[in-house]
């Protein structure tokens, strides 16, 4: 059985990062209509919106005022999404006596609070319809055990127990929430890490390799577009470690 998406719309946070991207295309393949957010990549925003016939917002997902913003006037213009996909993350390499308040802020606020936000209005408009679909994208799951900057793992903890929590709460209202906890890619985040730390992961992976953000994608859109029962749950995509 495969999810209907014949009426779905989508909303993509984080857009012009490499699995976003990857995300954008696989939703213009499979016809969804999409709103997409950026921040700072105006050019590559423009390019996006032209190739996929996508729209493009410019966003702070840092600001929740700026979310909730977004998503009353998509629901004014019968654009409100069914479909939300969080692939917006953000990180610095440093070290705990590096990380000071406004790095701790600047991290959660991205990648955990904005989810939250997101998810908290879109809810009743999800609920309403009986239908929705939320995937939230991060990076690693409990089980796994490689050096990440503090304040990044516990963003990545913090999602994933949201994932569980809302999936509980909203499953009775038909809304799946799910969680994509992607291992090391060959783009975006993944570039920061140590050459010596990628080859440990490759090392240790089953596929001897790390992985793509195509590959990063399909799982996404798996979820998004194909899944009909898996709810609450963290889907690891690491090639086998």
């Amino acid at each position: 059985m495969r999810a209907d998406v014949s009426s779905s719309q989508a909303l993509v946070f984080g857009g012009t990062g490499a699995v976003g991207s990857a995300v954008l295309r696989g939703l213009a393949e499979a016809r969804v209509p999409t709103v997409f957010t950026y921040h700072r990549s105006h050019e590559r925003a423009e390019a996006l919106a032209a190739e996929y016939a996508q729209r493009a917002v410019c966003v702070d997902l840092s600001r929740p005022a700026a979310i909730r913003e977004l998503i009353d006037e998509l629901d004014r213009t019968q654009a409100a999404p069914d479909l939300l996909i969080h692939c917006a993350a953000q990180s610095r390499n440093l070290e705990l006596a590096g990380i000071d308040d406004d790095a701790w802020r600047a991290v959660h606020g991205v990648n955990v609070q904005a989810a939250f936000v997101a998810c908290q209005a879109l809810a009743p408009r999800m609920a309403r319809r009986t239908r929705g679909h939320v995937v939230l994208v991060g990076a690693m799951d409990r089980s796994q055990s490689i050096p990440l900057p503090v304040h990044f793992a516990a963003s990545q903890g913090a999602l994933a127990a949201m994932t569980m929590a809302l999936g509980k709460e909203l499953g009775p209202h038909g809304i799946r929430v799910n969680m994509v906890a992607l291992g090391l890619l060959n783009a975006g985040l993944s570039r920061e890490i140590s050459p010596r730390l990628v080859a440990d992961y490759e090392n240790f992976s089953a596929l001897r390799r790390i992985g793509t953000p195509d590959e990063a994608a399909r799982a996404i859109l798996w979820l998004a577009l194909e899944n009909t029962y898996m709810n609450g749950e963290v889907l690891p995509v690491n090639g086998g470690l």
